[in-house]
C-alpha cells in the first residue's frame, strides 16, 4: 500500500520580523526577546542562517540554531491551522552563545503548559554543555566534560535525554560517551564510555570498538543506544545506554549506486526499534537496517539531495522517512522497513525555492 500523496500548504514562516507581544498558552499578554535584542551588534550581514531546526516532542515548539551561534525557541500560535493566511513565526526567546553550538536536544518530556519540562541542552565549543529554557535566555545549568589528558572543554558533537531516566543524558564526543545527571550542575560525568580499547588502535570500527567523533546518538524504544561516528561506523549499546556493547557495523556503500557517504549525521529508529534509519552528510540516501530482525542493511533509500557537508536532518513519522534536499524539496518513503535494496521516493514536494530543508 503507497503512502497517501498530501499537498502541503505554508501555514507559518519565520521571514521578516514582528515585536509585538504574544499571548501565553494561560491567556496571559506578555512581552518578549527577539533575537535581534538579545544578541549583540556585531554580526555580519547575512551570517543568521539556519543551522538546524527541531520540533519539541509535544508538537508545541520549534528549536532552531543559526550560523550566528544563536539559539532561538519559536512557540506555535493557538491558531496556526485555522488562520486564513500564513502567520509570521515570532521568536520566544533567544541564547547567544559565544562560540559555534555543536549539537543540541530538546527534552522528551517537554509539554508547554509545564514550564518546568520546557528545557534544552546545547554544546557550545571550548565551554561546558549548557541546560536552557524556551522561556528564557539564561542559563539554567552547566555541564563541564573536561579531558583528563590536556584539562581542555570537550563540546560534544551529540548530546541526547535518555528515553528511559529524565534526569540523564549522554553527550558524545572523540571516542567517548559521556552520561551525565541533570540534577549535578557544575559537575562532570558520572560515568565515561569509551567506545574503543585503546585511543592507539589503529583499527576504527568492529571487535576493538567504534573509533572516531560520535556524531550521532539514537535511543530505541527497547532500549538500544546508536552512536554513529565521522568515520562511518554505527555502535549499539543495551541497557538504555548504560550496558555493554552489543556490537558495531560498518556503512560500506556501493559506488555504482552512490550509497555513499562521509560520516553519519543522524541515527533515528522505527517506533517499534527493530528498523534504524542511518543518515550521513555528503550523501543522496538514507541506509535502514534491520537491527532486530537480520543485523544487516536492508535497503538504501536513495534520491534524498542531501551531498553537502552541512547536517541535513530526516525524520521518522509512522511508517514513513521524511528527509529534505538542498533544492529545497522535501522526498518522503512510505513504508519503512517493507521494501528491500534500492528504493525511491514515493513522494515529493517544494518547501523552498532552491534553499537547504533542514
Amino acid at each position: 500500500m503507497e503512502g497517501t500523496r498530501y499537498c502541503p500548504h505554508l501555514v507559518a514562516s519565520t521571514e521578516g520580523s514582528d515585536p509585538s507581544p504574544i499571548i501565553q498558552p494561560d491567556g496571559v499578554e506578555i512581552s518578549y526577546p527577539t533575537p535581534l535584542s538579545i544578541a549583540s551588534d556585531h554580526r555580519s550581514p547575512g551570517s543568521a542562517y539556519f543551522k538546524s531546526a527541531q520540533w519539541s516532542p509535544d508538537g508545541t515548539t520549534i528549536l532552531t540554531s543559526t550560523a550566528d551561534h544563536v539559539l532561538t525557541t519559536h512557540i506555535l500560535p493557538p491558531d496556526l491551522l485555522t488562520s486564513e493566511a500564513p502567520i509570521h513565526l515570532r521568536p520566544y526567546s533567544s541564547h547567544e552563545s559565544p562560540e559555534p553550538v555543536y549539537a543540541t536536544t530538546i527534552h522528551p518530556s517537554y509539554a508547554l503548559q509545564d514550564p518546568a519540562s520546557t528545557i534544552y541542552l546545547a554544546s557550545p565549543r571550548s565551554l561546558p554543555i549548557r541546560l536552557l529554557s524556551s522561556f528564557s535566555p539564561s542559563i539554567l545549568a552547566s555541564y563541564p566534560l573536561v579531558s583528563k589528558t590536556t584539562e581542555e572543554y570537550i563540546a560534544p558533537n551529540s548530546l541526547l535525554f535518555s528515553s528511559h531516566d529524565p534526569y540523564t543524558f549522554f553527550a558524545g564526543s572523540l571516542n567517548l560517551i559521556s552520561t551525565f545527571d541533570i540534577n549535578r550542575n557544575g559537575e562532570g560525568p558520572v560515568e565515561r564510555m569509551p567506545t574503543v580499547r585503546s585511543k592507539r588502535s589503529k583499527v576504527v570500527g568492529g571487535i576493538g570498538g567504534v573509533k572516531g567523533i560520535v556524531s550521532a546518538l539514537g535511543m530505541s524504544s527497547e532500549g538500544i543506544l546508536a552512536a554513529g561516528t565521522f568515520s562511518r561506523w554505527v555502535g549499539l549499546y543495551d541497557a538504555y545506554g548504560r550496558g555493554g556493547s552489543l556490537g558495531a557495523f560498518e556503512l560500506q556503500g556501493d559506488s555504482s549506486s552512490q550509497e555513499t557517504g562521509t560520516g553519519v549525521t543522524q541515527v533515528l529508529w522505527s517506533a517499534d526499534g527493530r528498523y534504524l534509519c542511518v543518515a550521513e552528510r555528503c550523501s543522496d540516501g538514507v541506509s535502514i537496517w534491520d537491527v532486530r530482525g537480520t543485523g544487516k542493511k536492508l535497503a538504501w533509500l536513495r534520491g534524498r539531495k542531501a551531498e553537502t557537508n552541512q547536517r541535513m536532518g530526516v525524520e521518522v513519522v509512522g511508517d514513513e522517512l521524511w528527509a529534505g534536499g538542498v533544492d529545497g524539496r522535501v522526498r518522503v518513503w512510505h513504508g519503512l522497513g517493507e521494501k528491500e535494496g534500492i528504493v525511491d521516493p514515493t513522494w515529493e514536494f517544494e518547501a523552498h525555492e532552491g534553499d537547504c530543508i533542514l
